[in-house]
């Protein structure tokens, strides 16, 4: 038998404690990387009680906006929107929970958990209503679904070639079965259209964030869950929404370029999907439908003014209806006709008119042509009856 010694380097104690402090170093400084790169995220994280929820608000003025994106999207995409109305209006977009820096919710992901969800995250943040609510294709569903239950609370609405609750209820959109290969699943209709890609008219600074955030585990679960429990979802807001037509406006924003194959079915989609479209017309007795020409199913990212362009529009429209209130109420007075609105120019200053001139109508009870008013309106609270007929 041959013995082998072998030499066993001993550490003394000075050794080992400098050993220990440096692991404790390491330690420390992967902690800190952790936490930094966690914290790396504009806007907010608010705690709504069972989990955290991510919101950005960018810019001033009232009513504030606030968007939600379609089915694996999140708040980044919407930078380019944001930063264009920053200077006359308060812009939020969010992530729900399980997109982008959100922490993952409850399950399951149904748009009435989704809208009660979000009302905690507003209460919670501090942003105060009325609100003009953005939904981009399933985000659609979740504004609609706020602005029946909390109408008290809702400006307006913009629908961003919204899904419509009776989609699932048509021969070109019936649901396919979840196969037990997710990778399958995954590559089925319905996951392939609102499927969160990384589009080329992204900003550039932010597709490596944007496509680990919604590439990750967390987020493509989510997807799923949300996919899997659409169906209830246009369930809740057909039931929810079965009232007559909003007073407060709507404006619709439809894609104009093809999205599905180039075949029978696809063609038989197209149409459908149209068809849904200018049925979402009749959800508001103030409503207005636009073609966005050059886009196709992300037309926020496709063609960002156009989208802006249509936010600030139904914004003055509803500034100037809310000065119109306050009027009525300042001075007690009512309508014979309608009251002259300022114009837009004057209206882009949300919180006062001084001097405004009004010519051309008249006022019941006081037969002048021509009015001018040294005073301040603010935006008045909202009757949460008056604007569900």
């Amino acid at each position: 038998m041959i013995m082998i010694k072998c030499k066993v380097k001993t550490l003394n104690a000075q050794q080992f404690s400098l050993h220990i402090l440096l692991i404790i170093i390491i330690a420390i400084a992967l902690t800190n990387s952790a936490q930094a790169k966690e914290k790396y995220y504009p806007g907010e994280l608010i705690d709504i009680g069972t989990h955290r929820l991510h919101i950005n608000c960018i810019g001033t003025g009232s009513p504030t906006v606030i968007i939600d994106s379609g089915i694996g999207g999140f708040s980044l995409e919407w930078i380019k929107i944001q930063n264009r109305l920053a200077d006359t209006l308060k812009v939020c977009s969010y992530d729900r929970a399980g997109y982008g820096w959100s922490d993952p919710g409850p399950r399951p992901r149904t748009t009435a958990r989704i809208s009660n969800e979000l009302r905690l995250l507003l209460t919670a943040a501090k942003i105060t209503g009325p609100y003009v609510f953005v939904g981009h294709s399933f985000g659609g569903y979740n504004i609609r679904y706020f602005a029946s239950k909390y109408p008290g609370l809702t400006a307006g609405l913009i629908l961003v070639d919204s899904s419509h609750p009776e989609q699932f209820n048509t021969e070109e959109f019936k649901r396919v079965e979840k196969n037990q290969d997710e990778k399958t699943y995954l590559n089925s209709y319905k996951v392939r259209v609102i499927h969160p890609i990384i589009s080329d008219s992204y900003p550039a600074e932010n597709k490596r964030i944007a496509f680990r955030l919604m590439s990750s585990i967390k987020s493509r679960s989510t997807l799923l869950n949300e996919m899997d429990n659409m169906e209830t979802s246009a369930g809740q807001v057909a039931k929810q929404t079965d009232h007559p037509p909003y007073i407060f406006p709507v404006t619709i924003l439809t894609r104009g370029k093809r999205v599905w194959a180039d075949d029978e079915l696809g063609e038989r989609r197209e149409q459908q999907w149209l068809r849904l479209q200018n049925d979402l017309k009749n959800i508001s007795m103030q409503s207005k439908h636009y073609l966005a020409e050059e886009s196709g199913h992300i037309i926020h990212l496709d063609q960002p003014e156009f989208v802006s362009s249509n936010i600030m529009l139904t914004v003055l429209k509803i500034r100037d209806q809310l000065f119109e209130d306050n009027l009525r109420k300042k001075f007690d007075i009512r309508l014979t006709n309608s009251i002259a609105t300022p114009s837009i120019q004057e209206s882009r200053f949300p919180h006062t008119h001084n001097a405004t001139i009004f010519s051309n109508r008249s006022l019941r009870q006081n037969p002048i042509n021509l009015v001018m008013f040294q005073t301040k309106f603010e935006y008045p609270d909202f009757n949460s009856a008056s604007y569900l007929r």
